[in-house]
């Protein structure tokens, strides 16, 4: 038991602390009372924003393609094969310089049996023509001859009965039978007329005959107007002077008929092609101006361009996510001064479909919901304050301000500072 005593009489003195430490720790106390302390009596530095007017623009950015202003697409004339290339990917050309040249042997031995059919046609057309016989024609023509005189001198005989029977010298009966005598002399002299003309339509060929054989001569001289229009076809020149582009094809290949074997472009400027929602494309007009910015290893490079054409139909594109999309295709010629480009490049193309001048602005971020509504925090007699505000228009970064904000007041960047609180003295930093 005296042990037991013993122990217990020692254990106060092992947590019995020395003067000087208790000095120590309470004076570390002090220092920490008085470090919060004055902390919080410090004002606390913030990032602010003085409010200025400033123009109020919202739009939109979409990616765009850079290519040439006026290029002309080449295609192949005919089916055939691309006998020599006069040209390769780089090269500039002038108007009218021979490009290409296609193989047109076998338009050539086309050529030489359709003109030779259209000489068999003309051939079997003359061959269906028949002369009438000549001394058929002869004989008939001095029958005719006969017809005349025997026509003629019963005329004068009429004449001579009709001065007898106005004399008395004749009956009636013998001056009738010279007028009939005279009629059957004409009839039998139309009678030999006609049957000149028999001669001649029977050795006429038919109106449809004729039809026939021209019908059949148009129908080759067209294919032969075809051929020679290929042939002289086949030597491609170029429209414009220019820079040759996309060529891949090589000498021997076997082309179809109209597919495309190189690009002539022009190296006079540049242009873009853009494809926006059909919703905003509603927004975007002809010749409005649009940002232009191309990432290059040295930073971002902001040129002008001016929308030059706006689609009046949508088509479907599928966006980078895999999404099908209604989008139009947009137009956009580059600036005179813009700087170098490359083509088939991407770059960012900023709409701007409505601008407000001299609004007060700030940064969406500024805001904080605040009793049923929004707010920030301003600085006011160098204390923090919240004041509710009224929202208006806004875009991607930045919001108007229609109500409870002025000109020249300091609104806070970041609402969401852990000391921040109503009266808390703050200090600004723009």
């Amino acid at each position: 038991m005296a042990v037991e005593k013993s122990k217990l009489n020692l254990s106060p003195k092992l947590f019995k602390l020395p003067k000087r430490k208790v000095l120590i720790f309470g004076g570390l106390i002090l220092v920490m009372l008085i470090s919060v302390t004055i902390s919080k009596t410090m004002p606390l530095p913030v990032n602010v924003i003085a409010l200025q007017t400033q123009d109020f623009s919202k739009g939109f950015t979409e990616e765009g393609e850079v290519m040439v202003a006026q290029e002309w697409p080449i295609f192949n004339p005919f089916e055939g094969e691309l006998q020599s290339l006069k040209v390769q990917n780089g090269d500039s050309v002038k108007k009218g310089q021979v490009l290409l040249e296609m193989n047109t042997s076998d338009l050539q031995y086309q050529l030489e049996g359709l003109k030779s059919q259209l000489q068999s046609i003309e051939g079997q057309r003359l061959q269906s023509y028949k002369r009438p016989n000549e001394a058929q024609i002869a004989q008939q023509t001095l029958l005719i001859q006969l017809a005349e005189k025997d026509a003629q001198a019963e005329e004068d005989n009429l004449t001579r009965m009709k001065a007898l029977y106005d004399a008395g010298s004749i009956s009636r009966v013998q001056y009738e039978e010279a007028e009939r005598t005279l009629e059957r002399a004409k009839n039998l002299l139309e009678q030999q007329r006609f049957g000149l003309q028999l001669i001649y339509e029977q050795h006429q060929t038919s109106q449809g005959t004729e039809l026939y054989y021209s019908h059949q001569k148009k129908a080759l001289q067209a294919k032969i107007d075809q051929l020679e229009d290929k042939i002289n076809k086949a030597s491609v020149i170029a429209w414009q002077d220019g820079v040759i582009k996309d060529l891949t094809l090589k000498e021997g290949n076997v082309i179809p008929q109209g597919q495309q074997i190189m690009t002539v472009f022009t190296n006079e400027g540049y242009k873009l092609e853009s494809f926006v929602l059909a919703s905003d494309a509603l927004d975007v007009n002809v010749g409005s101006l649009v940002q232009v910015i191309q990432a290059t290893s040295s930073g971002n490079k902001t040129f002008e361009g001016t929308v030059d054409q706006v689609a009046i139909s949508a088509v479907e594109r599928v966006s980078p996510l895999g999404l099908k999309e209604n989008r139009v295709k947009v137009t956009i010629q580059l600036a005179e001064n813009a700087p170098k480009v490359v083509l088939g490049s991407n770059v960012d193309v900023k709409f701007t479909i409505l601008e407000v001048p001299d609004q007060l602005m700030i940064p969406k971020t500024a805001l904080f919901p605040y009793q049923d509504g929004d707010a920030v925090w301003i600085i006011r007699e160098g204390k923090a304050a919240i004041i509710p505000v009224k929202k208006g228009l806004e875009n991607d970064s930045q919001v108007i301000i229609k109500e409870g904000l002025a000109e020249g007041d300091l609104v806070l960047q970041d609402p969401n500072l852990k000391e921040l609180n109503e009266g808390k003295r703050l200090k600004e930093i723009f």
